[in-house]
C-alpha cells in the first residue's frame, strides 16, 4: 500500500438534490447517465470501472420491525483516487457512527465503509438467531398453532435477507475484477477478498439459522399430526361405541311384528341394558386391543 500524506475525503450524500448531483457532474466528471441514475434508487446492484473511478451500486438488508422481516435498502459508491462518496436514499444507523481515520486512502476508506456495512448486517442476524432459539424453547409446550405462525415469519423474514445478502458475494468479487487493473487500486485484492470473507462468514450463519428453522418446523409438524391423529383416534373409539346404541335403537324402532321383548312390561329397561352391555363389552375390547 502506497503511503498517503493526507486521508482520503468522504462525503456522504441523503436523497441527492439537483444541486447535489450537480457538483458530482462538474467536481468529479461523473458520466450523465450514472448522475441520472443517483437521482433515485437502481433496479439492480452493479460495479462499473470508468477512467477515473470505480462506480458501486450495493444492497444491504434492515430488518423492518413493523413488518418483521428485513428488506433491501441501497447505497452508491463513487470510487476516485482521493475521494469516497456514498448516496442513499434513507438515513443509515450504520453510516452515523462511522468514522474517518487520518491513514485512509480513498480504496482503504470504501474498504472500511463496506465492512462496517458487513458488520452491520451480522448484528442484524442478531434478531434472527433470537427468535430461532425462542421458538426452539416453545416447541414441545403444546403450542404448535402458535408456533407455527412464528416459525412462517421467521421463515419469510430468513428467505428475503437470503435474497439481499446472496446478491453480495458476486458484487464484491466483481469489484476485485474491476479493481485489480484500475491503476491506482492495484493492491485491492487483500482488502476485497477479507470483504469476501466477511460475507461468507454472514452466508453461514444465515444457512445455520435457516437449516435450524427448518428442522423446527418438521418437529413442529410432527407434534401437530400427533396431536390430529388422537383426536382422529378418539373420534373413530367415540363412533364404535355408539354403534350398539344405534343399532338396537333402529331395530327396536322399526314398525314391524314379532320383535324380541317389544312387549314385556320393562322392554325400555330391558333394550338399554342391552345397549349399555354392548359398550361395555366394546371397552373391554379396545382396552385388550390397547387403543385406549
Amino acid at each position: 500500500m502506497p503511503n498517503v500524506k493526507n486521508s482520503a475525503e468522504w462525503i456522504d450524500i441523503l436523497r441527492p438534490t439537483k444541486k447535489d448531483l450537480e457538483l458530482l457532474k462538474k467536481r468529479f466528471r461523473i458520466h450523465p447517465v450514472i448522475i441520472e441514475e443517483l437521482k433515485g434508487p437502481s433496479a439492480r446492484s452493479r460495479v462499473e470501472a470508468y477512467k477515473n473511478y470505480l462506480y458501486l451500486i450495493y444492497y444491504f438488508p434492515v430488518y423492518d420491525p413493523e413488518e418483521e422481516t428485513s428488506r433491501r435498502t441501497e447505497i452508491d459508491f463513487l470510487i476516485t483516487k482521493n475521494t469516497v462518496i456514498t448516496v442513499h436514499y434513507e438515513p443509515l444507523e450504520v453510516l452515523t457512527v462511522f468514522k474517518t481515520k487520518a491513514t485512509d486512502d480513498s480504496l482503504k476508506l470504501a474498504y472500511r465503509l463496506i465492512e462496517a456495512l458487513l458488520h452491520f448486517q451480522e448484528r442484524q442476524l442478531h434478531h434472527i438467531r433470537e427468535k430461532v432459539e425462542a421458538i426452539g424453547k416453545e416447541l414441545f409446550k403444546d403450542k404448535e398453532r402458535e408456533v407455527l405462525k412464528r416459525i412462517s415469519r421467521l421463515k419469510r423474514d430468513i428467505s428475503e435477507y437470503r435474497i439481499i445478502v446472496g446478491h453480495q458475494g458476486p458484487i464484491l468479487k466483481s469489484l476485485l475484477t474491476k479493481c485489480t487493473p484500475f491503476e491506482d487500486f492495484k493492491y485491492a485484492e487483500p482488502y476485497l477478498n477479507d470483504l469476501i470473507g466477511d460475507h461468507i462468514k454472514i452466508v453461514v450463519q444465515l444457512n445455520d439459522c435457516h437449516e435450524t428453522i427448518s428442522d423446527f418446523e418438521s418437529t413442529n409438524e410432527q407434534l401437530m399430526n400427533l396431536k390430529i391423529n388422537d383426536v382422529m383416534k378418539t373420534f373413530t373409539i367415540l363412533s364404535f361405541l355408539t354403534f350398539p346404541f344405534m343399532l338396537i335403537a333402529a331395530l327396536f324402532g322399526m314398525n314391524t311384528r314379532g320383535i324380541p321383548v317389544a312387549n314385556l312390561e320393562n322392554s325400555f329397561w330391558i333394550v338399554l341394558g342391552f345397549m349399555a352391555a354392548a359398550m361395555v363389552a366394546l371397552i373391554i375390547y379396545f382396552k385388550k386391543k390397547g387403543w385406549f
